[in-house]
């Protein structure tokens, strides 16, 4: 069996940096691109068109600039159906997007993310809108519309964008205000009575400031139906509005200034049950208190898409009531404490954002980006989502976040020096709620209110020698320094003797006997030097090759969950993490340009790993975050494009991704056997686009994508792992417009139209015993009206 076929099946492969090069060199030769490009027609000769990244905070042809990145415009995104970051998976290479059922979406890039929503966690990929940082993940899918362009940066980052991008960052860019007055609006309709509208329009006050509006609205019902009432899970509901003005009051000066309003409203996110484990804890509580247990009340359905509903915050949030006790802390007087009837999903986020650009002289510029962005989200998504639960969670979070960033981009020696220094300020303020009681682990209620203000300051610095006029030299480096303040105020059950002992007494009792509240605060600063180096040479005019070395920083943080973590005064932290990168790479151009073929290689050593270890709290094991363990990773990423004709477009990417633990500290609750992630081993995605010239100047655009991604694991707190199936999605489009110069286009779409059963996440029993799969969506056919103006 080839090395090819080991990865395609999944197979455990162990290999050096450089067979990952010569094995990502094969796979170039017979794949193709990895994003579209519209093709430059100059008489009988066409090609691929330039395409401009700004991966060193400066604009580059991607070609000539050493970092794995790739870059998607507008047009291209919705070439490919691409409406949120979820439409990502599998389109770009080694990046994998988790949905979250507290809303947005969790990035995971060459296997290193994080995919919980913890107020004191982190998240590993850095998300950049507008060059500002965004530190939560609630509401970050509001963003996407009316775009410009999007960049995946692969690796550590940690030079010049800094704040945890240990995994990579994602820039999002949207379309800026022109000088012509005019614009777009576009209607999507579609399967489970779809209804997406998308529009802006530029308004040139004058020559020097440009205004634009931009909007969307996103309305489709749920795909998850319901066995005990009419209604559906998974819905969407959202509402966006964009306001930018561009100033320049000289050809020196530019002043961009973005304000914005996302709303989404929905009845939240469901998983599908699978499997029922009658002994687990949470249900061994449970069945304690009622004549029928939980497994028999609420059988597995074995049907795809669905539940089966009517759960609502009175149960188990306030479930101190069965058919066989009733609660110290019941109430008669009604249990819904939260007015609202069953599960939703509630995120608004206002954003301000302001970018000011001076050029000093012809080859010194100076920016600044000043950012505030304002969120609020609340959410509750019981496990079964069935009127008597075995686990629901209302969880309310409120975060402020400035941030303010100087640059300075200059050229010297003719250009064979670029460099770019800066400064940068971070200031986060997060409260949550958390409310989960009493429910069937803690018998008198779990509460838990958290209030966190990180800062984190930077200096960075890099430049860019070309030691001769192919050979390049680029050193950098960003000390960092983050301070962390933490409070927590857990409530839960204290008193575990008589009459309190055992999970039935205490529960008759109620918080007001056996419970109580341990408070929690403290502070803590690390800091960090990152450094980064990196040798390129351009060969020839299209073939260009680098290698680079650099390291990535995360800052530590603190445990303020779980009462245990508490101990009256103090909180438990844990480290930072690091990870060194090691890359090559080698983009090239063939076919007088008709031809794109790049590929990277890598190798990453994974240091400090903010792990889940586990603890005992009332006899039931939770989860505590530590440093815990070391681990590596290597892979490699292709990504080719063709243009064997003006009018047809084939795309293709693939990637591997290999990685294990190293070492392990002692009281981790996983083995060196246990999988690191849950990223899969092996991607891979096709599409062309072909235009059909119709009579009288009309065309039909017709384009396929196949998309696949490799089994993935999955493991529990428990150390009870799993596989994700492998699958592949088809999607296609087509777009008539009746002339070059008609205003309108027409057409149709389609994703998953193999109506293909995926599992984007699974939950596998553990304490509460609920074995459960997120699903993806099934098959969805629509129709697209667009026009310019």
């Amino acid at each position: 069996m080839s090395n090819l076929d080991k990865i395609l099946r999944g197979k455990t492969l162990k290999i050096s940096l450089a067979q990952a090069m010569l094995l990502s060199t094969a796979l170039s030769s017979v794949l193709l691109i990895a994003q579209p490009a519209a093709a430059e027609d100059k008489g009988d000769t066409i090609s691929l068109d330039e395409v401009v990244v700004t991966a060193r905070k400066r604009a580059e042809n991607l070609q000539s600039t050493p970092v794995s990145v790739t870059a998607l415009s507008g047009d291209i995104t919705r070439q490919l159906n691409v409406q949120n970051f979820q439409d990502l998976r599998g389109a770009v290479p080694n990046l994998e997007i988790t949905p979250l059922t507290t809303g947005g979406a969790a990035m995971t890039i060459r296997g290193i993310g994080q995919i919980n929503s913890q107020v004191n966690v982190d998240a590993k990929a850095g998300f950049y809108v507008d060059e500002m940082y965004v530190a939560r993940q609630e509401g970050n899918q509001l963003y996407f519309y009316d775009i410009d362009s999007l960049q995946v940066l692969k690796g550590p980052q940690g030079t010049l964008f800094g704040k945890n991008t240990t995994a990579g960052a994602v820039l999002l860019s949207t379309a800026r205000p022109g000088p012509e007055a005019g614009g777009f609006v576009r209607v999507r309709a579609g399967s489970f009575d779809r209804l997406d509208t998308e529009g802006a329009i530029n308004i040139p006050l004058s020559d020097n400031f440009l205004t634009r509006i931009s909007f969307r609205t996103q309305n489709t019902d749920g795909y998850i139906k319901h066995a005990l009432d009419d209604d559906t899970s998974n819905n969407i509901n959202d509402k966006s509005i964009r306001l930018q003005t561009r100033f320049t009051p000289t050809s020196r000066l530019v002043v961009d200034t973005l304000a914005e309003y996302n709303r989404s409203e929905t009845k939240g996110s469901t998983t599908i049950m699978i499997g029922c484990r009658p002994t687990a804890p949470y249900m061994n509580n449970y069945n304690a208190l009622h004549s029928v247990r939980l497994c028999d009340a609420y059988p597995v359905l074995n049907k795809h898409y669905t539940v089966y509903g009517g759960a609502t915050l009175s149960i188990p949030t306030s479930s101190a009531l069965t058919d066989v006790a009733k609660g110290g802390d019941f109430q008669a007087s009604g249990l819904t404490r939260f007015g609202h009837p069953t599960s939703f999903n509630d995120t608004e986020v206002s954003t301000l954002n302001n970018r000011i650009t001076y050029d000093v002289t012809d080859e010194i510029s100076v920016k600044s980006i000043t950012a505030y962005r304002n969120s609020a989200a609340s959410w509750y998504n019981p496990t079964l989502n069935a009127p008597n639960d075995i686990y629901g969670e209302f969880d309310n979070t409120h975060t402020r976040q400035f941030t303010q960033e100087f640059n300075l981009n200059g050229r010297a020696f003719d250009d064979r020096l670029n460099y770019v220094v800066g400064a940068y300020f971070f200031d986060q303020k997060t409260f949550l709620l958390q409310d989960t009681g009493p429910d069937w682990i803690d018998p008198v209620g779990y509460t838990y209110e958290a209030t966190n203000h990180f800062k984190s300051w930077a200096l960075y610095a890099q430049a860019s020698f070309k030691i001769t006029e192919p050979l390049e030299l680029t050193l950098g480096g960003r000390y960092s320094h983050d301070r962390k303040s933490a409070v927590s105020d857990v409530a839960l059950q204290t008193v575990t003797t008589a009459p309190c002992n055992g999970f039935a007494n205490a529960f008759r009792q109620g918080f007001k006997v056996c419970g109580g509240h341990l408070l929690g605060e403290d502070e803590e600063s690390w800091s960090s030097f990152d450094p980064r180096a990196q040798l390129s040479y351009q060969f020839t005019p299209d073939i260009f090759a680098y290698a680079s070395a650099t390291r990535g920083y995360n800052a530590g943080g603190f445990n303020q969950q779980l009462g245990s973590n508490v101990a009256r005064g103090s909180l438990i932290s844990y480290d930072p993490e690091k990870v060194w990168s090691y890359e090559a790479g080698l983009k090239t151009q063939w076919w007088d340009r008709r031809v794109r073929a790049n590929v990277s290689a890598f190798y990453q050593k994974y240091d400090d790993i903010q792990t889940t270890v586990l603890i005992e709290i009332n006899g039931s094991n939770t989860r505590q975050v530590q440093t815990g363990a070391t681990a590596h990773e290597q892979g490699l990423e292709a990504e080719l494009e063709l243009l064997p004709t003006p009018d047809l477009v084939v795309r293709a990417n693939a990637a591997y991704l290999d990685q294990a633990y190293d070492s392990i500290r002692p009281g981790v609750s996983f083995t060196l056997q246990t999988p690191v992630t849950s990223a899969a081993k092996f991607t891979y995605a096709l599409s062309a686009d072909y235009t059909f010239h119709l009579g009288s100047e009309a065309t039909l655009v017709a384009g396929l994508n196949w998309r696949a991604v490799g089994k993935k694991p999955r493991c529990n707190a428990a150390n009870v792992c799993i596989d994700l199936p492998a699958y592949g999605l088809l999607g296609g489009r087509l777009d008539y417009r009746p002339s070059g110069d008609s205003p309108w286009t027409v057409g149709v779409w389609g994703t998953n139209l193999l109506d293909r059963y995926v599992q984007l996440d699974k939950l596998i029993g553990g304490s509460m015993g609920v074995d459960a799969i997120t699903p993806g969506r099934p098959r969805e056919v629509g129709v697209e009206v667009r026009r310019t103006f």
